[in-house]
């Protein structure tokens, strides 16, 4: 019966371990997203944000989701003019 304590407790450690090392392997997400438009269609870029960002929160099958946590954890997104935009 000790054995199989000391294998679990050994697995879980072994676990958490390797949850650990994959966290912080990972790179770092970016916390902004820039989107680089021509300078004559950047308010239209902003408006379509605006009007995204009004929207509620949906799953993957298009059922509302009830609590928005998911936001939290997501970049930012930004328009910015660019002469090099097509």
């Amino acid at each position: 019966m000790k054995k199989l304590l000391a294998y679990t407790t050994a697995f879980f450690c072994a676990a958490a371990g390797a949850l650990a090392a994959t966290d912080a392997l990972m790179p770092a997400e970016p916390e902004v997203i820039e989107i680089e438009v021509a300078p004559h269609e950047l308010q239209e870029c902003r408006d379509t944000l605006a009007q995204v960002a009004q929207r509620p929160a949906v799953s993957d099958s298009g059922t509302p989701l009830l609590f928005d946590w998911t936001t939290e954890d997501l970049p930012g997104v930004v328009c910015v003019a660019s002469d090099t935009a097509a």
